[in-house]
């Protein structure tokens, strides 16, 4: 009996010692089958998990065998999702089930040193991982991978993944993110070899990796099967010093280029391939052309486009011309309505208004704040701060009945504050009540029609 309870005690032991992923909360299947928030899984059908990628793969088969430790205590459970459901288990780690793999590198652009201190925690975490690039479209750089981790991506089939390599030629590279970049292509190039779909993103750095090195960088990718896409982006600097800022000079040069890349690889591959950022559209004073890469949004590559085509169809709803949504068939109780941006994206802002306001038959205009937070050069709407809007609804107040509508992503419903600390609350507040967040723009005027 003694050598029983021993050989039990050793079996949780080793069990402890081992990895295992935390459980953070519990739904459907999983808290039917006894499975509680606080336990650890340490085995998934017998074997020792890595993080959420191995949950996922047990469980892609439907039911699952799990070990969970409780207070030191081994728990046999087997998750059995019914048809069409979800296991319901949500890993700590903001679902990831470990710790993040943090980057390596020493970009001379780095938005996250650039941070200014004070603010949310995790906009100061330099995540540089895979299994996030999976999961949810982060850019990673393929720079903390080694063999084993590039076996596990390839025999997962891990796909789609979004890479950041900036510069095809090594020493370029190199100089731009520092010594661990060296191998980051030849990673790229096996993972391509593999056959996995590859979107990748350069950050543009006049005299850095631009002119010559540029070309080379678009047309070697363009040849590795697998790469769907290929995303420009500009640098953004809160000072200059080694880089300096993106130029209109800058921006007609990137442009004139990218539109020769796309005639020829349309001709060759029946799509553009490559994109130049909205922004560097906005700098020369044009209007953002659609994009055929999708998963090139986040990017800021054919934002502007896809606003302008849902502005169009929220017209014409209105107008009778589609099929109008129930709540959007009133005239809104609004007597007149902003919409918030950043001071680069007012023209299409302003041209959204001023087609909205005929439709509707209430005054819209675009109501640009300039970014203090991070500073002038940074215009994007979702990295404006709450102190600047309230600054200057003060400098500018609504007027009586006149409505803000602002995007969600400057103040996500989630975290029920802006990047500096300001809460919804405070901005309703500041608007007499009248403000409108919302993920898109029908969703803001059934908002204002209710």
């Amino acid at each position: 009996m003694q050598d029983e309870a021993g050989g039990r005690g050793a079996a949780r032991q080793r069990l402890a010692a081992g990895a295992s992923l935390p459980v953070a909360a519990v739904d459907a299947a999983a808290q039917r089958a006894g499975l509680r928030p606080g336990d650890c899984i340490a085995r998934l059908n017998g074997a020792v998990p890595q993080d959420v990628l191995d949950l996922e793969m047990a469980a892609a088969d439907g039911a699952f065998r799990l070990t969970a430790l409780r207070g030191g205590h081994p728990l046999d459970i087997v998750v059995a999702p019914r048809a069409g459901e979800w296991h319901g288990i949500s890993l700590g780690f903001d679902g990831l089930g470990a710790p993040p793999r943090v980057c390596r590198n020493s970009c001379r652009f780095c938005f996250v040193d650039q941070v200014p201190a004070g603010l949310r925690a995790g906009l100061s975490v330099k995540d540089d991982d895979y299994r996030l690039s999976f999961l949810h479209g982060n850019f990673t750089t393929l720079t903390n991978l080694d063999a084993d981790d590039l076996a596990r991506i390839e025999e997962l089939r891990l796909s789609p993944l979004f890479v950041s390599l900036h510069a095809w030629d090594d020493e370029a590279r190199v100089r731009l993110m520092g010594r661990a970049a060296a191998g980051s292509r030849a990673a790229l190039e096996r993972l391509a070899a593999a056959g996995l779909e590859l979107h990748l993103q350069i950050v543009f750095c006049p005299g850095w990796n631009d002119g010559a090195l540029l070309r080379e960088t678009v047309e070697q990718a363009a040849m590795l099967p697998g790469v769907a896409d290929l995303g420009i982006v500009p640098v953004s600097l809160a000072a200059e010093g080694d880089l300096r800022r993106v130029t209109r000079d800058d921006a007609a040069a990137v442009l004139a280029a990218v539109e020769g890349w796309q005639d020829r690889y349309r001709e060759e591959r029946g799509m553009a391939f490559v994109h130049a950022a909205d922004e560097f559209h906005l700098l020369c004073g044009r209007t953002p052309p659609p994009s055929d890469a999708p998963e090139q949004y986040e990017n800021g590559i054919g934002m502007a486009a896809l606003f302008a085509e849902e502005v169009a169809e929220v017209a014409a709803e209105r107008r009778g011309a589609g099929r109008p949504p129930v709540a959007a068939a009133q005239r809104p109780r609004a007597g007149a309505v902003r919409i918030l941006c950043g001071l680069l994206a007012e023209p299409v802002v302003a041209r959204a208004a001023e087609i909205l306001a005929g439709a509707f038959d209430v005054p819209l205009r675009a109501f640009a704040v300039q970014n203090r937070l991070f500073g002038p050069h940074v215009t994007v709407t979702g990295l404006l701060g709450g102190r600047e809007v309230l600054d200057a609804l003060r400098d500018d107040p609504l007027a009586s009945g006149e409505w803000l509508v602002a995007p969600r992503v400057f103040l996500p419903a989630e975290q029920g504050r802006t990047l500096d600390d300001v809460g919804e609350e405070e901005l309703t507040a500041a608007c007499g009540g009248r403000l409108a967040l919302a993920d898109s723009l029908r969703q803001a005027f059934a908002t204002l029609s209710r």
